[in-house]
């Protein structure tokens, strides 16, 4: 994912920039193994994104997703892996990044959102989960996005609009984790 790439970058789902993200994601838990190099995961969802769709239609809904697109690849360091894995849902990685950076990000991605919101689609806000020391204590890529997922999951719970951060990685059993 070069620099330069912009919020229709981000819209077509493509299975490779997916699987990049995730190539980059199991070498950042690879790489944080020993807590040496901090890297965060954001999980970020629209809020109520199919409520909208059904009510003010599909091209005022299509509208909003570009637009919220087009924030989070402005709100990104260039050259961040990132992806749409899902309808309404994006995942980046912001490597070599600490807890503190990545939730000033977060919020500056969720407050031009909650700003954003316009006659198309009033109120349509975005909820953000943080996973940080992604692979710290044997951490899989996969637990990683488990948590970024649970704390994403919780935001949405506590009334939307809003960042949470994830609990750190605990320590694995003897003989468990493992790479990616």
């Amino acid at each position: 994912m070069g620099a330069g790439w912009n919020g229709d970058d981000l819209l077509d789902e493509d299975p490779a920039r997916i699987g990049a993200l995730f190539a980059e994601l199991r070498m950042a838990a690879t790489r944080g193994r020993d807590g040496a190099q901090p890297a965060c995961l954001l999980a970020l969802d629209l809020d109520c994104f199919r409520h909208h769709c059904e009510r003010y239609g599909d091209a005022a809904a299509g509208s909003a997703l570009c637009r919220f697109a087009e924030i989070l690849a402005r709100g990104l360091p260039p050259a961040t892996p990132a992806a749409r894995v899902g309808s309404d849902k994006f995942v980046a990685l912001l490597a070599d990044t600490p807890l503190s950076a990545s939730l000033c990000l977060a919020e500056r991605v969720r407050a031009a959102q909650a700003e954003a919101a316009g006659a198309d689609l009033p109120d349509l806000t975005v909820s953000i989960g943080v996973a940080d020391a992604i692979g710290l204590h044997g951490e899989s890529a996969a637990a990683a996005l488990d948590r970024a997922g649970a704390a994403l999951l919780r935001a949405k719970r506590e009334g939307r609009n809003r960042t949470k951060v994830a609990p750190p990685p605990r320590p694995q059993p003897s003989g468990a984790g493992g790479p990616g």
